[in-house]
């Protein structure tokens, strides 16, 4: 997961967005690239030498006073209405290749590989639709959980938007351009939530258990629901430890966050040996290092203690983090003395008491940790598609991995044809394709073993393997060059 940190503002019981009380501007400026912008937008904040912008959509921007050729006062913009958030994101993506379902306050936005036939637009429609339910779904809760907390809920400034791109590598070419952030670290999200754009992007493929967009959109609530205020220097351990608090099963959502997550439970309690100054003070921990998988377990772990041990204090800490202001710079120490102004007490006596409370808690909400593995099974979801593997050494065979599975078609809307692959670590591979797959549909891949050679592996034994899918629209050219034999071939790479 890709995680920003975003944000809202407070007074003693109520919290306010600051953005809704600034004034409209008219800004003329130069861009990076020489060229001569002019925006209406309002000015939420001027930093040294920048002003900080909300435009109509909801999109911040900085602006260098610099760049200013001419700033001047006016009437509005108003917020974009949902349907004219709609429209904005037709012409952005093109009439031809997205798809829309607009259900107050939210834009469920479909970005698709290739057009649609015309076969599949009332399937993609409901989609959408099914979509929006969901996401109603997470307002509803966040809401209950506002409700539980004594803070006022309140409407969305903005349209929330929820963008849903069909295409991998669509999806990574949109994330490079929003975040700046490298391929390598782009083809490992899932999803996304950008302070700046305020926007909330996914791979359509998370839409098959919704954790994905779940987590994501519960950052979209803080920072339009009255709590916090986007860009404001809030802890990236609070960020996600709210939005683990809140899990899907099959598009319903059944634990919050006072309720125990079995899942990162499970990962602080089996010898994490994070300490909690390190996740305090080190945002970097949540963007991809070795360390990310045991950062969120924990974030989840301390949001969890202070909001059910430390509930009134809890409260104070909020207020605290939501007078913080966008693009605030913190002195060093900051964050730790606000956690001994909110709790009274240091991380380090917190994280102390953390595993004999979770340990009462799991008595008293009676949940089991155990969970049953099964040894050689994998799932895999990339691209349009889903594959449960069986793999097994066959000591008999000279090692040989053998592999067999089923795949599914995860498009709700249109016919795919699918190349699957097993890659092992020393460069040899198994393939099977599949012509013709309806959506939601499930095929079998025949027992096969893993003896073909990449170029530039070798043919040797190896622990590891992984599944990659590659899926196409069934009528495409790439899908007939497929049936023609054409096959992609994996080259190897040594990690």
């Amino acid at each position: 997961m890709w995680i920003f940190q975003r944000t809202l503002c407070i007074v003693p019981l109520v919290l306010v967005s600051a953005t809704s009380l600034a004034r409209a501007d008219v800004f003329q400026y130069r861009d990076r690239t020489g060229e001569e912008v002019t925006v209406a937008a309002k000015l939420v904040r001027t930093v040294n030498e920048a002003h900080l912008i909300a435009l109509p959509h909801g999109e911040y921007r900085i602006i260098s006073k610099a760049a200013i050729i001419k700033h001047e006062r006016s009437d509005g913009p108003e917020p974009l209405t949902p349907d004219d958030g709609a429209k904005l994101l037709q012409d952005e993506f093109g009439a031809a290749r997205f798809r829309s379902y607009v259900s107050d306050p939210y834009v469920i936005g479909l970005v698709l590989q290739s057009e649609l036939p015309k076969s599949s637009e009332v399937r993609a429609k409901n989609f959408l639709r099914k979509v929006a339910g969901f996401m109603e779904k997470v307002s509803r809760s966040f809401k209950r959980f506002l409700k539980e907390l004594r803070i006022p809920a309140k409407e969305p400034e903005y349209p929330l938007v929820l963008l849903i791109f069909e295409s991998d590598d669509d999806f990574d070419k949109y994330m490079a351009r929003v975040t700046n952030a490298n391929p390598a670290t782009v083809k490992t999200v899932a999803g996304f939530y950008s302070d700046r754009t305020n926007y909330l992007a996914i791979r359509l493929h998370t839409c098959q258990t919704y954790e994905v967009p779940l987590h994501e959109a519960i950052h979209q609530q803080v920072y339009n629901r009255n709590f916090f205020q986007r860009l404001a220097p809030i802890p990236n351990w609070f960020d996600e430890g709210i939005a683990t608090g809140f899990e899907a099963n099959n598009g319903r959502i059944n634990i919050g966050p006072t309720k125990i997550s079995r899942r990162y439970a499970r990962q602080v309690l089996e010898g994490s040996e994070l300490r909690w100054d390190k996740l305090l003070e080190n945002d970097r921990i949540f963007l991809g290092n070795v360390l990310v998988g045991e950062a969120y377990g924990n974030a989840w772990g301390l949001h969890w203690l202070l909001v059910t041990k430390h509930k009134r204090q809890y409260l104070n800490y909020v207020k605290l983090l939501a007078q913080k202001l966008p693009l605030e710079e913190e002195p060093k120490g900051q964050r730790e003395a606000d956690i001994r102004d909110a709790f009274g007490s240091n991380i380090a006596s917190l994280q102390e008491e953390f595993r004999s409370t979770l340990e009462a808690g799991l008595k008293r909400q009676r949940v089991q940790l155990r969970e049953d593995q099964v040894a050689g099974k994998s799932k895999t979801a990339e691209g349009m598609g889903e594959v449960k593997l069986t793999a097994v050494r066959r000591l008999d065979q000279a090692g040989q991995l053998e592999v067999e599975g089923i795949l599914q078609n995860l498009s709700p809307y249109r016919k795919l044809s699918f190349v699957v692959t097993v890659e092992t670590g020393a460069g040899m591979y198994a393939q099977w394709h599949v012509p013709d797959l309806v959506m939601q549909k499930k095929a079998r891949l025949p027992m096969k073993y893993v003896t073909k050679v990449m170029p530039g592996g070798s043919r040797s034994p190896s622990d590891g393997y992984r599944v990659r899918i590659r899926s196409v629209p069934a009528e495409s050219k790439e899908a007939e060059a497929w049936s023609a034999g054409k096959l992609p071939i994996p080259v190897f790479r040594r990690r």
